[in-house]
């Protein structure tokens, strides 16, 4: 490094300025301000260095030997060698050539612990920063853990309260599974129920468009009613007209069970001579038996009828109770049938006709038998009179 450089590095860090003069001749004075100078910023103590040459002879001497010795000690440290060395009579009469390599040396050092001190302040601050960093994460760690102890020993003691809970949930479980037993056997039940209802409910579907084919309105209801009523009267006519016709039925088979041991007489008197008379009479009788034979198959005949018109009533009084049972579901539902309800009550008024005909020629029949055993039992008592004219007539009703 030449002098000017020197001089240029010294003066931009050093407070004492130099110059080139100050450093081909220089004194004890100026070699003391720049090495006091130098020290302060490697911040060495040398406030009792800086009064020196104030001081008494004695003092300064001594203050001198000892600035001497540290400033040797500090420039053999700089130079990191023991050979160079710094006198007493190197501050006394100072050179050029030892300042300038006394003064160069501190200088290097002065940089190169400020480079160090920048470097070691980067790096405490570095190391600062992660400190800080580390603290906080460290100070957050203690707060997580804290935190995590304070979970930990509220689950504990959750733990505990479930420990304790624990039987009381296990009866629970149990309860909610006989609970879960007894619901699934009440839907089992309600599944069987639901398939019941949804059979009945198609049923009743059915049965409801089946009733839909049926319905009437309630005019028609009321004339079907109104029909019914009378063929309810006309029935209880042609019921009474039975009984009678039975009643007198009975009249006339007693009748002619009076009239055969007559007959039986007959016959036997007629088995005997008699004069012509008695042929007559005989064939007369003759006449009135075959008549009687007639008559018997007229009667079984009317009986047959009279059955059949029985068993017929009977059927139009169930068929007249079903139809009422109808009209009344009929009526509920009010159903649109009309067409086919007035030709089942056209064939049963026809039937009805039928019926009453049938009645009609019935007792005209039963007329005329009774006319004619009113004949046979009037031969007969003739007959008897003329056997034996003591006995008594016999009435048609005995």
């Amino acid at each position: 490094m030449n002098n000017a450089a020197f001089i240029e590095d010294w003066n931009s860090i050093i407070p004492f300025k130099i110059k080139a003069s100050d450093l081909e001749s220089p004194t004890e004075h100026f070699l003391f301000k720049c090495v006091l100078n130098i020290f302060k910023l490697m911040h060495y103590d040398v406030s009792s260095y800086e009064n020196m040459f104030s001081e008494p002879i004695e003092k300064l001497t001594m203050r001198r030997v000892e600035f001497v010795t540290r400033i040797n000690y500090i420039y053999q440290l700089c130079s990191d060698s023991k050979q160079t060395s710094f006198f007493y009579v190197d501050l006394v009469k100072p050179t050029a050539k030892k300042v300038k390599h006394l003064l160069k040396i501190l200088l290097n050092y002065l940089f190169y612990i400020n480079m160090v001190k920048e470097t070691v302040l980067e790096k405490a601050n570095h190391c600062t920063e992660k400190y800080f960093e580390l603290n906080a994460k460290l100070n957050q760690e203690q707060i997580l853990k804290e935190a995590n102890k304070i979970k930990v020993s509220n689950m504990d003691r959750d733990i505990d309260k479930m420990k304790n809970r624990l039987p009381m949930i296990s009866q629970q479980i149990e309860e909610l599974h006989e609970t879960q037993k007894s619901l699934r056997g009440k839907l089992a039940l309600f599944e069987v129920k639901d398939h019941e209802l949804g059979e009945k409910v198609i049923r009743l579907k059915m049965h409801h468009l089946h009733l839909s084919d049926k319905k009437i309105t309630d005019d028609e209801a009321v004339a079907l009613i109104e029909k019914n009523e009378s063929l309810e009267q006309e029935m209880g006519i042609l019921t009474e007209k039975e009984k009678q016709l039975q009643e007198t039925n009975v009249i006339h088979v007693e009748s002619i069970n009076q009239i055969r041991p007559c007959v039986g007489q007959i016959e036997k008197l007629l088995q005997t001579e008699f004069d012509g008379s008695y042929i007559s009479l005989r064939a007369e009788l003759e006449e009135l038996t075959l008549e009687y034979d007639k008559t018997q198959g007229k009667k079984a005949n009317m009986e047959c009828i009279s059955e059949g018109l029985a068993k017929t009533c009977e059927k139009i009084e169930a068929y007249i109770a079903e139809k009422r049972n109808e009209l009344t579901v009929r009526n509920k539902v009010l159903g649109k049938s009309e067409k086919k309800e007035q030709n089942k009550l056209q064939s049963l008024t026809m039937e009805l006709q039928q019926l009453t005909e049938a009645k009609q020629l019935f007792v005209e029949m039963m007329e005329k038998g009774k006319m004619d055993l009113e004949k046979i039992v009037a031969v007969a008592n003739e007959t008897l009179y003329r056997i034996d004219p003591t006995n008594g007539k016999m009435s048609p009703t005995q």
